[in-house]
């Protein structure tokens, strides 16, 4: 079930990777960035801050909190401002603030402040470990150690439009993911700071939609396509790497997938299923979606996504900007976004 693995692989990590710069800004961006000169965004209002109308009501998220969910924020506040945990770099104060960052660290916990301190220490010393700012700022190919177009040939995945939430829509495709035809021109360790790299940059896009839109947008919607998987694809190697990614999201990027689809799934898919989600938890499951066939996974990618945004491969009205190639030769037009979501807030 390599497969599944590859599917879980970007199902559990959310990690469809749009391997290029990020979109450029708007005209009005930039003429609001030249007026301000070289001086940092101000923070964001925390009272201004606000969900999508169908997260304003959901539990545990900013605005929506019983009085045992706000006192464990208030808790895990103050041991960060006790121990001066540095999390800066976690949110971007234009959009986001420092409740934003926590909140999600205690929902991927269950609320329990114990839990979620050492899930974000522990998270911070990886970044730090890892040198993720470093790590940010390569180039794909400096941190594959070779030519991307070899990954995406085997790994076709890209970022195009949005759902109805405003949330980045990511496309993956596994069916011919040979992983021992990648690691012949790099190394798994590579792959697997790809895979870091990566979900990085999909944080990048979520914080774009925020500002695109004027509400928080924190998660993606993720669409994997296992069209002609085969069980060969289940490698040792695979599995290895399929863990460690899946490893990497859940300490690292908690409550970032929103839905994960996997669609033209084979029934062997399932039996790999089985291995993977045991690696998951029980919120993270209840995201997943294995769909076979297109009569019944159309109706639900467009409960998601609007058919202007959908990709017409899926039962959309879009049309796909990979074309086949590198996503970075198509991702400034990948993440190009419409008027609709804005208009809608």
């Amino acid at each position: 079930s390599a497969a599944s693995c590859s599917t879980c692989m970007m199902l559990l990590s959310g990690s469809t990777t749009n391997s290029s710069a990020p979109p450029k800004p708007s005209s009005q961006e930039t003429q609001d960035s030249n007026q301000s000169g070289d001086r940092p965004p101000a923070p964001v209002d925390s009272k201004r801050l606000k969900y999508h109308a169908d997260l304003k009501r959901k539990d545990g998220y900013l605005g929506c909190l019983n009085e045992k969910q706000k006192k464990a924020l208030a808790l895990l506040e103050a041991k960060v401002d006790e121990e001066r945990l540095e999390v800066s770099d976690l949110f971007d104060p234009e959009v986001e603030n420092r409740q934003l960052v926590l909140l999600r660290f205690l929902r991927a916990r269950s609320f329990d402040v114990k839990k979620a301190h050492k899930m974000l220490a522990e998270d911070l010393q990886w970044r730090d470990e890892t040198k993720i700012k470093e790590l940010r700022a390569k180039s794909e190919e400096e941190v594959l150690g070779c030519d991307p177009a070899l990954l995406h040939k085997f790994l076709p995945k890209w970022q195009q439009g949005h759902d109805k939430l405003g949330r980045p829509v990511l496309y993956q495709k596994f069916g011919n993911f040979e992983i021992w035809k990648v690691t012949e021109k790099t190394t798994l360790e590579k792959l697997v700071d790809h895979h870091t790299w990566c979900q990085e940059r999909h944080v990048g896009y979520c914080r774009e939609n925020s500002k695109q839109f004027g509400h928080i947008v924190e998660k993606l919607t993720i669409v994997i396509d296992a069209k002609d998987w085969r069980l060969g694809l289940f490698t040792k190697e695979a599995t290895k790497f399929l863990y460690r990614i899946s490893k990497i999201d859940s300490d690292h990027f908690p409550e970032r997938m929103g839905n994960l689809i996997v669609v033209n799934a084979p029934m062997l898919l399932s039996v790999a299923w089985k291995v993977i989600r045991g690696w998951l938890d029980p919120k993270t499951q209840a995201r997943i979606q294995i769909i076979r066939n297109p009569s019944d996974f159309i109706p639900v990618l467009k409960g998601l996504i609007e058919e202007d945004q959908l990709v017409e491969e899926y039962g959309g009205k879009a049309k796909s900007t990979l074309h086949g190639e590198s996503i970075i030769s198509s991702d400034a037009k990948a993440h190009a976004t419409t008027e609709g979501a804005a208009a809608e807030n």
